[in-house]
């Protein structure tokens, strides 16, 4: 048995000694920073074989196709060096990358499967950079100047991101302006390094002052010495109704117009402003608040933009056409009532009429 334990013991020392033989002297090449116009690059990883008999590379496998390998062929002698050349294809691939090179080497104390790693960052070219972020500002880059949040619910917070690329050789630092007061921003990180990408999260959080339905606001991104860039936010923002009991839906305010369509007829370009009067009836059992009557068209007035109507009242809410400043020959407006109607919280009025010279 002792004799058993020491020739088991033997074999183990001798195989962990084997899978010692190859030897790598690189296993991970870093790029660093380089240009996609500079077309593709190329590193060499390189092995000894410290063993006592030849060794040969059996396959290289890469993890993508933008990296092609070539290697010794011939069997590697003992005390020999063997190389295998990663190429990396920067073609329509701007920013951070990292690739693995698979290697199975056949022999005697070959080892397991090694694991070979290139990394590096791409500078993107005006032509793959235009293609993927049309956007931008001195040296930043963004996909849009749009941020739409979607619909979002009064007391709920909600989230949109930018992408925000460094298309120069230098790291940057954007800084933000102009962020409205119930937006929140957050970044990845604070600088930006060359040719890579940094994601901000911007965060809404409707406080007591934001309007209902459609929210327009602006924020500036840019970097010192360069003009920024506006940025368009817009949202929907609702009411929540979600936690209403039966009894509460049961006894909330009804709201309902007299009219759905208001016509202005004929109106001359050069006169004067022409309004228009509909009125919104509560019919429910408890108070009706008007929380915004408005539109986003221009040349629309809507008065008053909000108030609160009693149980089998009504409100008259006025809506004025400013000739001067309507956009077109064709009149058709959308007025937006929001109301604490569950059931109907948004109606539509619409506004039409003929702009004549």
């Amino acid at each position: 048995m002792k004799k058993l334990i020491m020739s088991a013991f033997t074999a183990l020392v001798c195989s962990v000694t084997a899978f010692a033989q190859v030897e790598w002297l690189e296993t991970e090449h870093d790029f660093g920073a380089f240009r996609e116009d500079g077309g593709k690059v190329t590193c060499n990883f390189r092995f000894v074989n410290k063993g006592s008999e030849p060794v040969s590379i059996r396959a290289v496998k890469v993890s993508c196709g933008c990296t092609t390998p070539s290697y010794t062929k011939q069997p590697i002698e003992p005390g020999d060096t063997g190389s295998i050349m990663a190429t990396f294809n920067p073609a329509g691939r701007p920013g951070r990358f990292s690739k693995t090179l698979s290697i199975d080497i056949a022999g005697a104390g070959a080892g397991p499967r090694k694991m070979l790693t290139i990394n590096g960052v791409v500078i993107g070219s005006e032509s793959t950079l235009m293609s993927r972020y049309p956007v931008q500002a001195g040296p930043l880059k963004m996909r849009t100047q749009l941020v739409p949040f979607g619909t979002v619910v009064k007391g709920r917070a909600k989230s949109a991101f930018v992408e925000v690329y460094n298309a120069s050789e230098a790291p940057v630092v954007p800084e933000w302006s102009g962020v409205p007061s119930y937006v929140r921003i957050a970044g990845s990180q604070g600088s930006i390094p060359p040719g890579e990408q940094i994601v901000y999260t911007l965060t809404i959080t409707p406080d007591a002052s934001t309007p209902y339905g459609i929210i327009s606001d602006t924020a500036y991104i840019g970097v010192a010495g360069e003009d920024p860039l506006k940025l368009d936010l817009s949202a929907i923002l609702e009411e929540d109704f979600s936690k209403l009991t039966p009894g509460q839906r049961q006894n909330a305010p009804v709201a309902a117009v007299d009219a759905e369509r208001l016509d202005f007829g004929q109106i001359n370009r050069s006169g004067e402003s022409v309004s228009r009067t509909f009125t919104i009836e509560n019919r429910g059992k408890s108070d009706l608040f008007v929380r915004r009557a408005y539109t986003t068209d221009s040349g629309i007035t809507v008065t008053p933009s909000e108030g609160k109507v009693k149980k089998g009242k009504t409100m008259e809410i006025t809506v004025t056409a400013d000739p001067a400043e309507l956009p077109s020959e064709l009149m058709s407006a959308r007025i937006q009532v929001i109301t604490n109607d569950p059931d109907q919280s948004l109606i539509i009025v619409r506004a039409i009429g003929e702009i004549i010279e």
